[in-house]
C-alpha cells in the first residue's frame, strides 16, 4: 500500500465527497473518482467525433461496459 501527502484542505474535500458518494474508505473514492473522469473522457472523445450515433446509445455502451467491469471484480 502506498502512501501520499495531502494538504488539509485537500483532506477536508475528500473527505466531504467521500461522505456524499457513500464510499467505505479513500482508496474506494479514489477509484470512484478515477472511473468517473474515464467516463468523462471517453463521452468528450466521442462528442469529438462526427457521427449519427445518439448521445443515449453512447450512454447505454458505457454502461455496459462499466457493468461488465462491475462483473468481473
Amino acid at each position: 500500500m502506498k502512501t501520499i501527502a495531502i494538504d488539509e484542505k485537500t483532506w477536508r474535500k475528500l473527505k466531504e465527497i467521500r461522505e456524499k458518494l457513500g464510499a467505505q474508505s479513500y482508496n474506494e473514492l479514489i477509484n470512484i473518482l478515477i472511473e468517473e473522469w474515464r467516463i468523462k473522457k471517453i463521452k468528450e472523445n466521442v462528442e469529438s467525433i462526427n457521427t449519427d450515433i445518439p448521445a443515449s446509445m453512447v450512454d447505454k455502451y458505457l454502461a455496459k461496459i462499466k457493468g461488465g467491469k462491475e462483473e468481473k471484480q
